[in-house]
C-alpha cells in the first residue's frame, strides 16, 4: 500500500453526521487552557448527547497536552503523525504513528510531542451510569 499521509487526508476531508445532508469540514480552534494545542471537532458530544465524541488534535512541537483525566469517559487516542510520549497512569510510553492509547476513567494521562508537531484522534465514549 502507497504511505500515505493520514493526518493530512483526515484534515482535509469530510466528517458526516446522519442529520445532515452534506459533510463538514474539521474547523480548528484553540484550547485557550493548553499551548500549542489545537482541535477540529469530528463528532461533538453535543450531537450525540454526550454518549460519544471524537477530534483531531494538532500538538506543537515541544508542547504538550498537560496531565489530566476524564470522570466518566473512555478515551481512545491514535498516533496519526509524530513522536512523542504519553505518560499513562504514571507510566511513560514512546508512541509513533500507528500506535494507539486507550485511558479509562479515572486515569491521568498526559501527552508530549517530541521536535515535530503530533497529530492524532481522540475519541471518547461515557459508560453507562
Amino acid at each position: 500500500m502507497e504511505n500515505q499521509n493520514i493526518a493530512r487526508l483526515m484534515e482535509e476531508g469530510a466528517a458526516f453526521f446522519p442529520a445532515e445532508k452534506a459533510g463538514r469540514r474539521p474547523v480548528w480552534y484553540s484550547n485557550p487552557a493548553w499551548t500549542g494545542v489545537a482541535l477540529a471537532d469530528l463528532a461533538p458530544g453535543a450531537d450525540t448527547k454526550g454518549s460519544f465524541s471524537s477530534h483531531l488534535v494538532r500538538v506543537r512541537k515541544d508542547c504538550e497536552v498537560p496531565d489530566h483525566l476524564h470522570e466518566s469517559q473512555w478515551e481512545w487516542n491514535a498516533i496519526l503523525a509524530g513522536h512523542g510520549k504519553m505518560i499513562l497512569d504514571g507510566r511513560e510510553i514512546l508512541f509513533k504513528p500507528g500506535d494507539t492509547f486507550t485511558t479509562p476513567p479515572g486515569v491521568r494521562h498526559t501527552v508530549i510531542a517530541d521536535k515535530e508537531d503530533l497529530a492524532l484522534l481522540a475519541v471518547f465514549v461515557t459508560g453507562p451510569k
